[in-house]
């Protein structure tokens, strides 16, 4: 299968009053179109840095990174979801799944609110595209900053602790709400996260990071496609097997940095 976003060798440093901190190490690793990859690692390592690098938010220091065999550009229409929903409670659920259509001038582009509408009634929010956020549960409010982002049919889709703010059991609810929705889109994309259970119940492949400066330690295939969905993907026997390997490997990170 062809490699659809490639980190070649990339690397970052950036300046402190202390001087230079050397922040990611000879990055590798890539991504398939329609693929889930999951970046975990030791807190500070550097897994956010590699998603502002993927969104064009900083530059690399050396190495390249491709998407679909062209250097990564900031334009290249790549979606961000936040650990927080950032929906504005003055607006409508319509009007904040419509706002990046409307900053990018598309607010009257039919084929455009044509996607948006069909999002919404496709994932059970259209009843109530004229409620406001308040008025939803935390999983619909997920749910509707997801389609926000989907609407502009973006090259990546790009998480950040996307599940970090909700309570456990809302969480495993919202987690297999996303995978559903992100899988049946055929969107490729890219999830950061300290929970490793996380990371298995909903990803086809794990990168594990070491701690500062980072480097690739380890890439895991996650062998649970066969399984609907990242709440029974929980409950099956190999699960914990790929929980022991990859808690061995980023164990065994700490100990060396003690």
């Amino acid at each position: 299968m062809k490699d659809y976003l490639q980190f070649k060798d990339v690397s970052l440093s950036y300046h402190t009053k202390e001087g230079e901190v050397l922040a990611l190490k000879d990055i590798n690793f890539s991504v398939q179109k329609n693929e889930f990859l999951a970046i975990v690692g030791p807190s500070g390592c550097g897994k956010t840095t590699i998603l502002s690098l993927i969104a064009g938010l900083m530059q690399p220091t050396s190495g390249e990174i491709l998407l679909d065999g062209e250097n990564l550009q900031k334009d290249s229409n790549i979606g961000y979801m936040f650990q927080r929903d950032h929906l504005f409670e003055w607006r409508t659920i319509y009007k904040n799944v419509t706002l990046g259509l409307e900053l990018k001038g598309k607010k009257k582009d039919k084929e455009s609110i044509e996607i948006v509408e069909n999002l919404l009634k496709k994932y059970g929010l259209y009843e109530f595209k004229d409620s406001y956020p308040y008025q939803l549960s935390g999983g619909m409010r997920q749910r509707a900053a997801l389609i926000r982002t989907l609407a502009l049919q973006p090259k990546i889709l790009l998480l950040d602790e996307p599940f970090s703010a909700l309570d456990y059991q809302t969480k495993l609810s919202v987690c297999d709400d996303v995978h559903s929705i992100i899988k049946k889109e055929h969107q490729t994309a890219v999830a950061v996260t300290h929970d490793i259970s996380e990371a298995i119940s909903m990803s086809d492949r794990i990168v594990v990071l070491s701690k500062r400066p980072a480097v690739v330690k380890h890439i895991q295939e996650v062998n649970l496609q066969h399984i609907e969905t990242p709440l029974k993907r929980r409950e099956s026997p190999e699960f914990s097997k790929y929980f022991d390997l990859i808690w061995k490997e980023l164990s065994n990170e700490k100990k060396e940095g003690s």
